[in-house]
């Protein structure tokens, strides 16, 4: 089983989208109810509707397909880890999703006002 965060948003559609351009696969959709996404490393992402927040999810069997992105949660936060920070402001800009740059990080929000950073592997 692996671990598993809950992103609540208030769009699933929506949450699919962003999520999919940070790099996680779509594995499970439930219309309405739940979506399931998995990066290449870390936690299985679960989003449902909701106002927004990120918890603790359910364990899960780790599906056979998964993204190209790598994720971890650091201080309660979705961190998305990449090889190169100047290729990610591209790839992000070329999917229209706005971010903030913040030293060595970039700030995002996701659909559910839940804040993501994207930075370089240490």
């Amino acid at each position: 089983m692996s671990e598993t965060l809950l992103v609540y948003v208030p769009d699933l559609g929506q949450g699919v989208s962003f999520y999919q351009a940070l790099g996680l696969a779509l594995e499970e959709l439930l219309p309405e109810r739940e979506a399931l996404l998995s990066p290449l490393e870390g936690p299985l992402l679960l989003l449902r509707p909701g106002e927004g927040g990120v918890a603790r999810g359910p364990q899960r069997p780790r599906p056979e397909g998964q993204g190209f992105a790598r994720l971890r949660v650091e201080e309660g936060r979705l961190v998305f880890l990449v090889d190169n920070l100047a290729h990610e402001k591209l790839r992000l800009a070329k999917y229209g999703l706005g971010f903030r740059e913040a030293g060595d990080h970039l700030l995002l929000f996701d659909p559910g006002g839940n804040p993501v950073l994207v930075r370089e592997e240490a």
